[in-house]
């Protein structure tokens, strides 16, 4: 099975998080996207409940109807909950994200990986996981174990469904969570995927029934906005390949 994850394409607002439609760019790389998905065998389509996610996807598969009217809405794909940062503007977001992952890598070198985790569903395809001691949570909001837990349910979904090739519009961050899960071993690790992927890109994982694992076809690609600087932010990789 096959699933393509998607970032959502550019938000109407700058401010972090906020529920708000498209911009203008955001809906030319959505169409620019389907046109690229247009080469590929899509069976479902997945998005968050947010509205740049939702956008996204139905300007993306909207010459699909049979994807568009059956799409699969579901709140475990929103992005992270950043709490009190919600709404804060980038340079003050940042700062934070500076301070987090200066104390997150901080906890984890002294202390080392702790074994164990709540997510056992997790380890049944990494293994035996690793959380640093303490994993922080952004003010009032949610972290990464959270967000795997309200994202394993979804996860599962994809494996039962008898699709092989699945659509997903969602979000950066968790994009990233769920890579770390998979492939990073530890959630202090996730910056190895970047601190941000590129709108409307595509990273492709697949699952493998006989060994009950997943691999990491390609990550962060958007070559499809190659020839318009305007949409992109330069930070997609043509088919990097793991």
């Amino acid at each position: 099975m096959i699933i393509y994850l998607i970032r959502h394409g550019r938000q109407s607002s700058s401010a972090c998080n906020v529920d708000v439609p498209l911009a203008e760019a955001g809906k030319q790389q959505a169409a620019l996207l389907g046109k690229r998905m247009a080469n590929y065998p899509v069976d479902a389509l997945y998005c968050s409940n947010l509205m740049r996610a939702e956008e996204t996807a139905k300007i993306a598969f909207w010459d699909r109807p049979e994807l568009v009217d059956c799409i699969q809405i579901r709140p475990g794909l929103a992005e992270m909950d950043f709490g009190s940062l919600t709404g804060m503007p980038d340079p003050k977001v940042k700062q934070f994200y500076a301070d987090y992952y200066e104390e997150q890598h901080e906890l984890f070198s002294k202390n080392g990986p702790a074994t164990g985790s709540a997510l056992d569903e997790v380890n049944t395809f990494v293994g035996k996981f690793f959380v640093p001691p303490k994993e922080m949570s952004y003010p009032e909001g949610e972290n990464c174990a959270q967000v795997m837990k309200r994202l394993m349910p979804v996860v599962q979904e994809w494996i039962h469904s008898g699709k092989e090739h699945i659509a997903v519009v969602c979000h950066g961050g968790v994009i990233r969570v769920l890579l770390s899960a998979l492939f990073g071993g530890d959630f202090a690790k996730r910056l190895q995927f970047g601190t941000s992927l590129e709108n409307c890109s595509i990273t492709q994982i697949h699952y493998d029934e006989t060994l009950n694992g997943f691999y990491l076809d390609r990550f962060n690609d958007a070559a499809h906005l190659e020839g318009h600087p305007e949409l992109s932010r330069g930070v997609w990789k043509e088919n990097q390949r793991f």
